[in-house]
């Protein structure tokens, strides 16, 4: 036997870690029905299986029996449901849920489903070579794409240990070798790391290689997610399905899912930065504005925020990034805010910070939350770059509490905060990129590289060339993110640092009032006419292309 398609299956939890939807009704047919239904037009596989925990093998029975496939769908009950890495995967990966790789520590969507131990049990059942590995939640998997894969790994059998796509989240699985399942096994490595940047591994990029299988571009440049394991996506496929109909394949859901009105924010927004404080401890920074450039404004009454926290809870795939124009942690009540958050069950919850001061609280604060992702402000490879950026002496400071951060959390063998250090890009930090990047992929296992902001015109223009795209074109974030200040005023975006374009005051207006309200409305609208004559700050924008 060469070749089984395993459809990996919970029936009590999704990746995210909410109720499994398995067997939610979409349009009319549950989740992991219409799933099996396209898995039995896959061709070029030996056999098909369901691979469960032992717990879920009576449902798993149903659902096969339900959908009139017993003896097309065999039930393999030999998941042993441990998932060391789960809770780490998870913290990274929730962070670009629209895309299939790019996700904080070079997490990808196969991570969502693919353990290699489950692999390897279903090669050792069957005595296959390879195994077309899907998640229960793909309900409209192309089986096209499926079948091309499956020829394409035959074809470049001896070139490639795995054939992937670049398909959005839903749209392909991914077909795993048994050399490549030995490899993971022996090394105790998770399947994304192969298709990311890791300096100790030089390679060049797996999308160049006979692994990956080439998709029509109108699907690899679509993000979106049509896993149907949230809310949204789910309202989405339903209302997809109704239209395209349930033989619909990847180039017609994907042209349906770039529409206006079919996006993954609908009534809220993905992710909400909240301001703390403008207090910050490198005032003099020359990378963005702080200290005397920035109003004073602090958030006294954290009620706001619980009430915030509790509307976005409602959705299963919205964050919140404490953030803004200063350092949260300078926040005397950082803690309650975080914990206020994480009690309503928002799904993500981040910290931008320059770490120059790192309280005992904030620590414990930092781990007792599970905070996801710690964004570090750190701007230098060295104390020289640094101190030209800041103003000051400090470098070696932040380090101390990186590593602090990372002693206590191996103390605790626990997987948040995922630390990642961040630097601007710009002429007096251009030198530092490389190693600054290397070290940090070794160290943290993931680092950010920012664009140069000038804030519409309020700092000098970099000396290096720009990265903004020569034809203006609307702005990606009104449609996905909102900026609130410590003051209460929700801000047009993170450009109005001044607070001076307000759309809402979110200490007293529910955020989905302010995200469908009539001026975000007529400031998208504005944007997809490119009349920006009476939006002062867009008109000047440099940021409008970044996602």
């Amino acid at each position: 036997m060469n070749v089984v398609a395993a459809v990996f299956a919970d029936f009590e939890h999704t990746f995210l870690g909410g109720p499994s939807q398995l067997l939610t009704p979409l349009a009319g047919k549950p989740v992991l029905r219409r799933t099996l239904l396209r898995l039995r037009e896959v061709e070029g596989v030996d056999r098909r299986c369901l691979f469960v925990r032992s717990r879920d093998q009576g449902a798993a029975e149903q659902v096969v029996r339900e959908a009139e496939l017993s003896g097309a769908v065999d039930v393999l009950p030999l998941d042993p449901g441990a998932r060391p890495r789960r809770e780490l995967l998870r913290a990274a990966r929730k962070w670009n849920l629209e895309a299939w790789r790019g996700s904080p520590l070079g997490t990808t969507w196969f991570d969502e489903f693919v353990e290699p131990f489950c692999v390897a049990r279903v090669m050792e059942h069957y005595g296959c070579n390879s195994v077309l590995c899907l998640d229960g939640h793909m309900p409209v998997f192309d089986p096209q794409i499926a079948t091309a894969m499956l020829r394409q790994e035959r074809d470049y059998e001896d070139e490639s240990k795995m054939v992937f796509t670049q398909a959005p989240p839903g749209l392909a699985g991914v077909v795993v070798r048994r050399e490549l399942t030995r490899e993971l096994l022996q090394q105790d490595l998770p399947l994304g790391l192969l298709l990311s940047y890791r300096p100790e591994m030089p390679r060049n990029d797996p999308i160049n290689q006979p692994a990956c299988l080439a998709v029509d571009p109108k699907v690899a440049q679509t993000p979106a997610r049509l896993t149907a394991d949230t809310r949204r996506s789910r309202d989405l496929l339903t209302a997809a399905l109704a239209e395209l109909g349930d033989a619909a394949t990847a180039n017609e859901l994907c042209v349906w899912f770039r529409q206006p009105g079919h996006d993954r924010a609908g009534p809220l927004p993905i992710e909400v930065e909240i301001e703390l404080t403008t207090t910050d401890p490198l005032p003099e920074t020359t990378l963005r504005p702080r200290g005397s450039r920035v109003p004073e404004r602090h958030l006294a009454d954290i009620a706001p925020v619980e009430g915030l926290a509790r509307e976005l809870a409602a959705w299963d795939d919205r964050f919140i990034v404490l953030g803004g124009h200063g350092d949260p942690l300078a926040h005397p009540k950082f803690g309650d805010v975080c914990r206020v958050i994480r009690a309503a069950g928002v799904c993500g919850l981040a910290v931008v910070t320059p770490l120059v001061e790192l309280s005992d609280y904030n620590l414990e604060a930092l781990l007792a939350t599970r905070v996801d992702i710690l964004q570090v402000r750190l701007d230098a490879a060295t104390a020289e770059t640094y101190r030209r950026v800041y103003g000051c002496d400090g470098f070696e400071h932040v380090l101390a509490n990186i590593d602090r951060i990372q002693q206590a959390r191996r103390a605790r063998v626990s997987p948040q905060p995922i630390v990642v250090p961040s630097l601007t890009r710009c002429s007096s930090t251009m030198a530092d990129l490389e190693p600054f990047y290397d070290q940090w992929i070794r160290e943290t296992g993931w680092a950010m590289i920012e664009g140069y902001n000038g804030f519409c015109g309020m700092l000098p223009s970099d000396t290096l060339l720009h990265t903004t795209p020569p034809l203006r074109g609307p702005c990606r974030r009104l449609d996905t993110r909102v900026m609130l200040l410590a003051d209460g005023v929700a801000a047009i975006c993170g450009q109005d640092y001044r607070g001076v374009h307000p759309v809402g005051c979110w200490a007293s207006e529910p955020i989905s009032e302010i995200w469908r309200g009539e001026r975000l409305t007529a400031a998208r609208q504005a944007h997809q006419r490119l009349q920006l004559g009476g939006m002062p700050l867009c008109g000047c924008c440099r940021e409008w292309f970044r996602p």
